[in-house]
């Protein structure tokens, strides 16, 4: 292998990585997404929720988020307060309310709830609540 080949594999190497050892991080949702406006940004208990507007259906929303979220981030089966709160959702916004809890076994103790609501009378586009929930520890 000559010098020029070593080089280049050397900075290929420095370039590579530090991006394969970066710890994952909880995806920052403060400037709204592709297609998807930030509205407004609530922080209770530690936990931060953000209310977003999109054209975008839930279907459609779905391939953007976990894009947004990037690798290790996927959907868990929904717990029994999780779908109460969903149809609670829908009857007091009047709205088809599509739920999704996202978690990454590389992040323990957070989980990320997506609510996407599409508005069945009165309102253009979709609403969506993302909430990002810090389990306490201990």
């Amino acid at each position: 292998m000559n010098m020029k080949t070593r080089t280049i594999l050397a900075a290929i190497a420095l370039l590579v990585l530090p991006l394969s050892a970066q710890e994952p991080t909880v995806p920052d949702f403060s400037k709204g997404m592709p297609d998807v406006k930030l509205e407004k940004r609530e922080k209770i208990d530690g936990n931060e929720t953000f209310h977003l507007k999109t054209a975008l259906g839930s279907k459609e929303l779905s391939p953007t988020l976990s894009k947004f979220l990037g690798a290790g981030w996927g959907t868990r089966k929904l717990n029994r307060e999780e779908m109460i709160l969903a149809a609670n959702e829908g009857r007091t916004s009047n709205a088809e309310v599509y739920l999704a809890v996202y978690e990454n076994a590389r992040i323990p103790g957070v989980d990320i709830r997506v609510i996407h609501l599409k508005h069945k009378e009165g309102y253009a586009g979709s609403g969506v609540k993302i909430t990002v929930i810090r389990k306490e520890k201990g």
